[in-house]
């Protein structure tokens, strides 16, 4: 049987690329994207790079789009926080309605796996996509596949955002802290509990953001 093969546009391919590069760090925050610069760095026109941006600013990742290109989103506190806050509420929802669900057992499951993987990462990257699969286990089984898709479009920005935020070993360490008691309140059958500390870990992120001291 023929394997089935996913063949990309070339404006999904540069769209991938240049996502990467914005994860990464790369291509930092503010940054300008010029459509005559990544033209010549693709060596194509100019009609995949504008719906690679395109994709770009579905993702929220663009700021502003101009005749020339576009400028990524900026680094700005109030702009994070207010993020931070939205995300909040989808996750404390999340966690509400997964714990209706009959697959309490499977939810805990990832947790633990997630759990494990934010303690063994060896870098930003690794770190920040167990601690995403982390709180993504509550919207796949929370049986809403709105909240499930809103949270996956604007995470990819909160994770950028708290790139600046988490700096230290100690505030990792603190994350990870937190959500262990997320984990052990959801598998005690206490989702109340785990709803507010998953509130108390989203402030927490916002405490980092604004840079108070810990």
């Amino acid at each position: 049987m023929a394997e089935n093969i996913i063949k990309l546009t070339l404006s999904e391919q540069i769209y991938n690329i240049l996502k990467e590069d914005i994860l990464a760090g790369t291509i930092p925050l503010g940054a300008k994207l010029t459509n005559r610069e990544l033209q010549e760095r693709f060596q194509v026109s100019s009609t995949p790079i504008r719906d690679a941006i395109n994709k770009l600013n579905q993702d929220g990742l663009i700021g502003e789009v101009t005749k020339t290109g576009a400028q990524l989103i900026s680094f700005d506190f109030e702009y994070s926080g207010e993020l931070n806050e939205f995300i909040l509420a989808l996750s404390c929802q999340a966690v509400a309605l997964s714990a209706r669900s009959s697959q309490t057992r499977q939810v805990t499951e990832e947790l633990y796996r997630n759990l494990k993987a934010m303690a063994e990462a060896q870098d930003d990257e690794a770190y920040f996509d167990a601690d995403y699969r982390f709180h993504k286990a509550f919207f796949d089984y929370c049986g809403n596949r709105f909240l499930k898709e809103t949270y996956k479009r604007y995470n990819l920005i909160r994770f950028l955002l708290m790139r600046h935020a988490v700096r230290t070993l100690e505030h990792r360490t603190s994350s990870i802290r937190q959500h262990r008691l997320i984990t052990e309140a959801y598998e005690d059958g206490d989702y109340k509990l785990a709803e507010k500390l998953t509130e108390e870990h989203y402030r927490y992120g916002v405490h980092l953001i604004d840079g108070e001291p810990d």
